[in-house]
């Protein structure tokens, strides 16, 4: 059995977000088309018999303790299978942003569930494995089964999609992050939510027609969180050529879908020297892949 592992956390876009509903118990109910990037983060796991678990990370805002999307992962992957804590080191190298809307730390809890699942030899299914991370975080689940997929519930609802367009996608972030907790309390005061068409965007991406695809795709949270920089960012996409621009999730990370790498890369390097984040990334077949 092996004693390390080495995976790769893809982020996810929100190709396309609404909220239908809130349930009995305040959790809000999602309509999403999400789609994996290879924008992602590093997990190195070093089982170390008779060691405490730990997280150590490139960063310094990453907790370490129990925060860490991770570590809860670790601990309710325990409570689950009834095994102990695992002895570990866990070694992060973030290049996700945070508070970007991104799934940077769902994506982490998704590679450290698969990583101990393989570690151990539990031999959980993906379907076993999302119930546990649908505990850990809303967007966990998908981040365990990536690709392209429409997502439901309170996340924990995932569809595969045949996506038929082949596309880079540009993501900017700009220099402060948002509150998810916060862009929910607000959007519930909201009295009129603009709803994107979220049939259209999948029957789009089903026959690689982008303009059905895109046209009437949107995200509700930008109605509550668009500020001048988020409004600014899409129209420099729009104007370098994009598709389509839009806010994922409750941002504050921008992308934009372009027709090719070419318009995609010169508007990456037009927002660097303004002085934003912007990688140039492309849709994920997984959201976890195993390096080694």
């Amino acid at each position: 059995m092996s004693t390390a592992a080495k995976l790769r956390a893809n982020a996810k876009v929100n190709l396309s977000l609404d909220v239908t509903g809130i349930r009995d118990d305040g959790y809000h109910i999602v309509d999403m088309v999400n789609c994996s990037v290879t924008l992602f983060d590093e997990l190195e796991i070093v089982m170390m018999p008779g060691e405490s678990f730990s997280i150590s990370s490139n960063v310094r805002y990453l907790p370490t303790d129990e925060r860490n999307l991770i570590w809860k992962a670790a601990k309710r992957l325990s409570d689950k299978t009834g095994i102990p804590m695992p002895e570990a080191k866990v070694t992060v190298r973030k290049r996700i942003p945070s508070q970007a809307g991104l799934g940077g730390g769902s994506a982490d809890a998704a590679a450290a569930l698969i990583g101990f699942n393989l570690l151990l030899g539990l031999g959980l299914t993906k379907d076993e494995l999302s119930v546990i991370g649908a505990s850990v975080g809303a967007d966990v689940p998908f981040c365990i089964s990536g690709g392209t997929a429409r997502v439901g519930g309170i996340g924990e609802v995932i569809t595969p999609l045949r996506d038929e367009l082949s596309y880079p996608i540009l993501i900017a972030m700009p220099r402060y992050g948002h509150s998810t907790k916060e862009a929910y309390a607000m959007l519930d005061r909201v009295p009129e939510i603009h709803h994107p068409d979220i049939g259209s965007v999948i029957t789009g991406l089903c026959e690689g027609d982008a303009d059905k695809a895109f046209s009437r795709a949107g995200n509700v949270f930008e109605d509550v969180f668009s500020d001048e920089v988020t409004l600014e960012l899409k129209r420099k996409m729009t104007a370098d050529g994009a598709l389509y621009s839009a806010m994922t999730g409750t941002g504050a990370a921008v992308f934009g879908i372009f027709p090719r790498a070419r318009e995609a890369l010169e508007a990456r390097d037009l927002l660097r020297a303004e002085g934003y984040g912007a990688w140039v990334t492309y849709r994920a077949d997984r959201g976890v892949e195993t390096v080694n």
